[in-house]
């Protein structure tokens, strides 16, 4: 008996609370998030990523991101950057800077992304293939 009174006292206090139009509402915006979540994530997936590397300012090259594994290097103002790209992202293995914070930034994949060796003079983003944008602020 004291579970139907603490559930009907749980009901009669929702119901003081909550009307039928903020259910209605809450339901709504659930049904909405899942929808953009969903529909960003597709849209995401689908795009083709590209790998563009700088060196000293001008571009050395501009590759696609491929799925598969390759390694390259890039001679730099200081000596070569190594780069590994695997899985559909790329990172800086070593290169000739003293500091190693590029080395350290790790993988990139996503759109906007970037390994700067200031040192050295390299840059390696990750951009859009398509005409998409390349960097969301949030």
């Amino acid at each position: 008996m004291n579970g139907t009174i603490r559930s009907g006292r749980w009901a009669a206090s929702l119901k003081r609370w909550w009307a039928p139009g903020d259910v209605f509402l809450v339901l709504a915006v659930g049904v909405l998030s899942v929808f953009l979540i969903l529909n960003g994530v597709s849209r995401a997936g689908g795009s083709s990523l590209k790998v563009r590397i700088l060196a000293d300012g001008r571009q050395v090259a501009e590759l696609d991101l491929p799925q598969g594994h390759r390694s390259l290097s890039v001679d730099g103002y200081q000596g070569k950057s190594f780069l590994e790209i695997e899985g559909g992202r790329v990172r800086m293995v070593d290169s000739a800077c003293p500091d190693k914070l590029c080395v350290r930034t790790g993988w990139i994949s996503r759109p906007g992304e970037s390994i700067v060796c200031l040192p050295n003079r390299v840059v390696v983003e990750v951009v859009s293939g398509e005409g998409s944008p390349d960097v969301v602020n949030r």
